[in-house]
């Protein structure tokens, strides 16, 4: 029992200076084995991590977060000074998702609405090169990788979570939370998620509106390459029409062009029915009122 009793407390001292309020069962190991190779003692296994847990939890030093399993909010003294964000538990949760759409939107201050649901990307399977934040990537030689959980809920908060195939895991970058990091979409990314997706980044006129607010900050390359990436043509419509709504050109528009999807399928807003109004050199119905489209005209 003694050794429990020291475990938890360099634990505890250990996520202290981290700083962190939410913590996993897996950080909790990952944690433990850091304290035994500083230490030169044997590693813990799962058996060890369980134990140490359940004293904490006796102990009221961790709390388990509600509706999200294997995460803790951390209750020793220090943490009453140290914020707790729902992005950190989702993040904990499943350490290789990536806050997308309406949340990436709000970040990137790209938006004035304040999302009341969290938007968060899962793929299937994940970039191989992105590790949980705050690890290193040869601590999970020898550790089982941790379970990619998808809670529905934080609290009172609801998260929407999109299922995606690998092939589209890119466009990522960590940013800071409350102190601690999360894996969100960079601006590029998305610009590109909203008008694949308007109804998970709050309405085409909020996404028009973000498009036009990206106009002095987006990186037009990197841009165009995503929307190449992505291999969608009617996606490199919906994009060229934007940017050339904008006053933006790339030399790539002339190679979209002479690949254009053809017919009345090809709409700028896909949940939409198809309209008369026409993008004669995108080859796109504009499917949405003119004062929608007048987001884009400069003020």
């Amino acid at each position: 029992m003694g050794w429990i009793i020291t475990a938890s407390f360099q634990l505890l001292r250990s996520i202290a200076e981290q700083r962190r309020r939410i913590v996993s069962v897996w950080r909790l190991w990952l944690e433990m084995r850091r304290m035994a190779q500083a230490e030169m003692t044997p590693l813990p296994g799962e058996t060890e991590v369980l134990k140490v847990l359940k004293h904490l939890l006796r102990e009221g030093d961790l709390v388990k977060v509600e509706s999200v399993s294997d995460v803790y909010r951390v209750e020793s003294p220090y943490a009453v000074v140290v914020p707790a964000s729902e992005d950190q538990v989702v993040q904990e949760a499943n350490p290789l998702a990536v806050f997308s759409h309406l949340t990436a939107l709000a970040y990137h201050s790209l938006t004035d609405q304040i999302p009341t649901t969290i938007y968060a990307t899962s793929y299937n399977p994940p970039d191989a090169g992105r590790i949980p934040l705050g690890t290193m990537a040869e601590e999970w030689s020898d550790m089982p990788a941790p379970a990619l959980k998808h809670p529905k809920r934080v609290g009172a908060t609801d998260v929407h979570w999109i299922r995606s195939k690998g092939q589209y895991d890119f466009g990522h970058i960590a940013v800071f939370s409350q102190g601690l990091p999360i894996y969100i979409t960079d601006l590029e990314r998305t610009l590109i998620d909203a008008i694949r997706s308007p109804d998970l980044s709050g309405g085409i006129v909020n996404v028009l509106r973000a498009w036009k607010r990206a106009k002095e900050s987006l990186n037009l390359e990197k841009l165009v390459a995503y929307a190449d990436r992505m291999n969608e043509g009617v996606l490199r419509q919906r994009v060229g029409f934007l940017l050339t709504s904008l006053g933006l050109t790339h030399s790539r528009f002339a190679i979209w062009k002479e690949t254009l999807s053809r017919g009345g399928s090809s709409k700028l807003l896909a949940s939409a029915p198809y309209a008369p109004r026409f993008s004669e050199e995108w080859n796109l119905s504009l499917n949405v009122s003119e004062s929608v489209l007048a987001e884009l005209e400069e003020e």
